[in-house]
C-alpha cells in the first residue's frame, strides 16, 4: 500500500491486519508512520513500513525487494496521493508537476515495481488504483488534480485487460468526499461536506469491491448521475450533424 500514514490509507491498512494480512506500506510522513507501526505492533500484525517516495522509480523498486521476503502480495493498493486547488491559468508549474510526479507516476512506478512478481507467483491477485470521483467529473479550481485522476481511468482499463490471461485483475478506486486531510495544504478551513464518509468505511467497500474483481468501486452514487450527464453532453459535441 502506498500513502499508508493517514487518511484512506491508513485505514486500507488497519482494514488488512483486521483480516489477518501482512501489511506493507510506505509513505513520506515519517511521524504517520511510527503511529501507524505501533498500531499494528498493538494487533500483532506483520508489517514492513517505509519511507519512500512513490515519484521515484527507485525507492519503490527497494519497497519491492523488501516485500519479497514477505507472503506472496494479494492485494496492491495505489493509493498515493495529493491535491493542489487553483484555476488552469493561475495554479504554479511546481503545483502542476507535484500533482502529475505522485498522482500519475507515482501509479506508474508502483504498477511496474510490484505487479510483475505479482503475475509470476500465479496466485489471485488485485491491482486497487485510487482515483476519485474526479477521474469522471471536474470542477472549477480543481482542473490540474482532476486531469490526474482522469489519467488513472485509461490506465487501469487498459491493465485490466492487459492482465486477463493472469489471475492478477485492476480495479479502479473512485472515492468522494472522505474525512481526510487531503485538502488541509491548500483549503485548511474546509468544512467537512454532508456527504463525506470515513475512511474505515471506505475501506470496506474498497476490499469488498476489490475481492469482486469490481472494474470500478464507486463510493458516492449520486455521482454517476453527474457523470452520465456529462458523457451524454460529451457526446453531443462530437456527434455529427
Amino acid at each position: 500500500m502506498t500513502g499508508v500514514a493517514s487518511g484512506i490509507g491508513r485505514a486500507l491498512a488497519l482494514k488488512a491486519a483486521r483480516l489477518g494480512m501482512a501489511v506493507a506500506g510506505c509513505d513520506r510522513d515519517a511521524a504517520g508512520l511510527d503511529a501507524l507501526r505501533a498500531h499494528l505492533d498493538s494487533m500483532g500484525a506483520a508489517h514492513e513500513l517505509r519511507i519512500a517516495d512513490v515519484s521515484n522509480p527507485d525507492d519503490m523498486v527497494d519497497l519491492a525487494k523488501a516485500v519479497g521476503a514477505m507472503p506472496p502480495v494479494a492485494l496492491l493498493f495505489a493509493n498515493a496521493g495529493l491535491l493542489r486547488k487553483g484555476a488552469v491559468l493561475d495554479l504554479p508549474l511546481q503545483d502542476w508537476q507535484a500533482l502529475i510526479s505522485v498522482n500519475l507516476f507515482g501509479v506508474v512506478n508502483t504498477l511496474q515495481a510490484f505487479v510483475p512478481a505479482m503475475i509470476a507467483h500465479g496466485l489471485p491477485a488485485q491491482v486497487i488504483v485510487t482515483g476519485s470521483t474526479g477521474s469522471m467529473v471536474t470542477a472549477p479550481g480543481l482542473a490540474a488534480y482532476c486531469a490526474t485522476k482522469h489519467a488513472l481511468w485509461p490506465m487501469v482499463e487498459a491493465l485490466r485487460e492487459e492482465l486477463e490471461q493472469t489471475q492478477v485483475g485492476a480495479s479502479l478506486l473512485m472515492p468522494g468526499a472522505v474525512a481526510t486531510a487531503i485538502f488541509a495544504s491548500t483549503d485548511p478551513n474546509r468544512a467537512r461536506p454532508a456527504d463525506s464518509m470515513d475512511p474505515e468505511e471506505l475501506a470496506d467497500m474498497a476490499f469488498a469491491g476489490a475481492l469482486a474483481d469490481t472494474a470500478k468501486i464507486l463510493t458516492h452514487p449520486a455521482y454517476a448521475d453527474r457523470a452520465r450527464a456529462r458523457f451524454d453532453a460529451v457526446l453531443d459535441e462530437i456527434s455529427l450533424h
